[in-house]
């Protein structure tokens, strides 16, 4: 459920720094060779099925790991926080739609989803 406008929460929320935006593809491999060959793009880091891109500010990846109902990738836009526990718990009390349970997808880094208002597949990050 979301939280109502206007409405008074004991938990201040703010996310201002977009970590990585996630494009989930069929083929990781023609993928990575467009985004690195064709628009010149430097691979950063690179395994079965994740590729993540070197760029300024914002790690672009791409991913063929996850399918959403109906079969259709979607892509998603995750936050860096500095205090996983304080904004998830913060996520918690405005009642985010969709919030998954913390897991780790990689030694060092916590990851939980939640859905906009339009249903958009937003995500935090950290430690």
């Amino acid at each position: 459920m979301s939280s109502k406008p206007g409405s008074k929460k004991s938990t201040t929320l703010k996310l201002d720094t977009v970590e990585r935006v996630i494009l989930y593809v069929q083929d990781t491999e023609k993928s990575a060779r467009f985004y690195a060959e064709t628009l010149g793009i430097p691979i950063r880091y690179k395994e079965k099925g994740w590729v993540e891109f070197e760029s300024k500010g914002t790690t672009l990846c791409l991913h063929s790991g996850r399918k959403r109902r109906g079969g259709d990738a979607e892509n998603t836009v995750s936050f860096a926080v500095k205090d996983f526990d304080a904004v998830y718990r913060a996520l918690q009390v405005h009642e985010v739609d969709g919030l998954t349970e913390p897991h780790a997808p990689c030694d060092g880094i916590r990851c939980a989803s939640f859905r906009d208002p339009d249903g958009n597949a937003l995500g935090i990050e950290g430690k």
